[in-house]
Formats: C-alpha cells, structure tokens, sequence
C-alpha cells in the first residue's frame, strides 16, 4: 500500500496547485452573487482599489479585430456555426493578448450558441482538457449537471493519459461537489480493483478525506 501511494504522491502533488483554482471555482459556483465572503473563508483578503469588476469589465468589453468580431456575431446569432467558429475561439483564447473579458460574458450569459461550440469540440475531442473546462465554467452558469457527469464520465472513461485523467477527476469531483454529487466514488464504481485508473481514484480519495480532516475546525 505504502508503495502505491508513493507511485502517486508526486503526481498529487503537481495537482495540489490545481486545488486552490478549483475552491475558487466552488465558491462561484456555490453563490455567484455573493462570491467575495466565500472567498474570505477560503483565506483571500479584498482591499478597495480602481479596478473594474468581472461584470463591469465585461459590459466595457468590445471586439478589437476581425476575429473577435467574427466571435460576436456568432454568439449572437449573426454568423452561422461552422468550424472556422471553433477555430476562432480557440486562437482567441490562445492568443498572446485574448479579450477575456469580451468572451467572459458570454459564459456568464450562457450563451446558447457558445454552448454548441463546446459540444462540438467534446464530440471530436471528448477528453481534450481545455475543453472540458470550458464545459464546467459554462455549468456555473447554465447548471446543467446531469449533462455535466455525462461528459466528464465520458472524458474519465476514455483518456488513456493518466496525468490528464488525474486532472480530469479532480475537475469533475469539484465542480459537482456543489451540486452533492461526489464524482470520486462515481468514479470508483466504474473502474476495476487493480487498474491504474482505480487506483488514481482511490488515492485521491484518501487525500481528500485526509484534506477535508485537516480543514475541520476545534
């Protein structure tokens, strides 16, 4: 047992940073309203400054080129769907300066025709993780879970990488954790005793009790 975790700890660790983001990523999605106390809870202090928020950044926001008006017709209903959108999306946010707040508020909206954009990307590419992330950050918004589990199921099931499928589970046991659904022990029903999937799932299983352990307060 001792030398099973061992083969894991060190990836554990490298997924430790993902954790931080995704209890950010909770507290979104647990009160979105209301986003600045769950973030104190979790250690983040807030000074009165100049800057613009989310919200205020985004109403701001306007297309700076040709592609991003492209994306802006698209979402609203002017330009038809087609692959050269997706293409799109993905060099804007790959870009060296992508209009992250021009494309943010779209998410926020949820937006319908955004959302097939995605959906096509998952049906060509069902564990591409950058995708699947965009999935869940367009699930804090629209709360589609059950659509939610069936695709981070699909990506669990059918990446061969196991970094990426470590990365996939983590996602997909925070961003449903919310909603009470606990995506580990899904997870763990699914994949036999003894795989390396299996095995993955049940060391972070023991790390999150043993996690959740130390955050409980005397």
């Amino acid at each position: 047992m001792t030398k099973e975790k061992d083969k894991f700890s060190e990836e554990y660790k490298r997924l430790q940073s993902e954790i931080v983001r995704d209890k950010i990523r909770e507290v979104f999605s647990r009160d979105p309203d209301n986003y600045r106390e769950g973030l104190q809870e979790i250690g983040f202090t807030w000074y009165d400054d100049e800057y613009l928020s989310e919200e205020e950044e985004e109403n701001a926001a306007v297309p700076l080129n040709d592609r991003q008006w492209f994306l802006v017709s698209y979402f609203e209903g002017k330009e038809k769907f087609s692959t050269a959108v997706l293409k799109a999306l993905l060099a804007e946010k790959n870009s060296e300066e992508p209009n992250y707040p021009l494309i943010r508020k779209y998410y926020r909206g949820a937006n319908p025709h955004l959302k097939t954009l995605i959906l096509f990307g998952l049906k060509h590419d069902p564990t591409n993780f950058d995708l699947l992330t965009d999935f869940i950050y367009f699930h804090e918004f629209e709360r589609n879970l059950p659509e939610l589990i069936e695709r981070l199921t699909l990506a669990c099931r059918q990446v061969d990488d196991l970094q990426t499928f470590s990365e996939i589970a983590l996602e997909f046991y925070y961003s449903t954790q919310p909603d009470g659904y606990d995506a580990l022990y899904a997870l763990r029903d699914i994949f036999d005793t003894g795989s390396d999937k299996r095995k993955i799932i049940d060391f972070l299983i023991s790390e999150q009790a043993g996690q959740d352990q130390d955050d409980i307060v005397f």
